[in-house]
């Protein structure tokens, strides 16, 4: 039998608390977004915020790469 949309959005919201998931707010300027949007489409990215956790994810591999060398 099929969900309700009352039972996706309370596993939805269980799945988030369990994650531990916030939402994150950034003011960018035009200029910021669309460096954003560019840097997204050339890596293939559909979706911005994969893009930009990808580059922080890097971030932090480069980083703790460095400390260890």
């Amino acid at each position: 039998m099929a969900l309700t949309p009352a039972q996706r959005k309370r596993r939805q919201r269980e799945s988030e608390k369990a994650l531990g998931m916030k939402p994150f707010r950034m003011d960018l300027a035009a200029s910021e977004r669309a460096a954003i949007e560019v840097g997204a489409q050339a890596g293939g990215y559909e979706d911005q915020t994969e893009y930009l956790l990808d580059l922080v994810y890097k971030d932090r591999d480069t980083s703790q790469k460095e400390q260890t060398e």
